[in-house]
């Protein structure tokens, strides 16, 4: 199999484990909060692009979104009808990124991932999920809320339920391929 070839598997991988982890962040599974706990957001992932999303889970039909998204100085704005309005990509432990995503839910808007960088560009984005953490961790880092979904308000918290997410071994999820305008050529 030659290089691209590999690449473009990897980034098709990628993009449906990013489906499942943006149809978590739309619903009350996935850790959230209130206001955003993470700040000092850059444009670690370019002023501009496209954000191309396929379903990651065994027996997953490809079914790949496309969303453009702006940086605007503060957060990268996604532009159309998606259901996460915007978001930013902050550092990680190692090659991951953790995403922290604003829906168009109004209670408890804020939802975050963890973003594992496969090559350039290509990302597998797997929810936070509180299941992912054993009871002590939970009973420690979640507030309760309504629904039983896990809220918290500080990176601390953020950060022990996203160390036992990126800890587990995950099926189904997103894989999000990212592509950059390219520069126009001087004539």
């Amino acid at each position: 199999m030659n290089q691209f070839n590999k690449i473009f598997a990897s980034a098709v991988r990628a993009a449906a484990f990013l489906g499942a982890a943006v149809g978590c962040l739309a619903t009350a599974a996935c850790v959230n909060s209130t206001e955003p706990v993470l700040g000092d957001a850059r444009a670690i992932l370019g002023e501009s692009g496209q954000i191309h999303l396929f379903d990651a889970g065994e027996g997953s039909t490809s079914n790949p979104r496309i969303h453009r998204f702006q940086w605007n100085g503060r957060r990268y704005v996604v532009a159309g009808r998606a259901e996460i309005v915007d978001f930013t990509a902050h550092s990680y432990e190692g090659r991951d990124l953790i995403v922290q995503a604003r829906t168009r839910r109004s209670l408890r808007p804020y939802n975050y991932a963890v973003a594992h960088k496969l090559t350039e560009g290509v990302y597998t984005i797997v929810p936070i999920e509180e299941k992912d953490s054993d009871d002590a961790i939970r009973n420690r880092f979640c507030i309760s809320a309504p629904g039983g979904a896990c809220r918290i308000e500080t990176p601390e918290q953020l950060f022990a339920l996203a160390r036992a997410t990126a800890a587990k071994e995950q099926e189904g999820g997103l894989i999000a391929v990212i592509a950059r305008p390219q520069p126009k050529k001087k004539k």
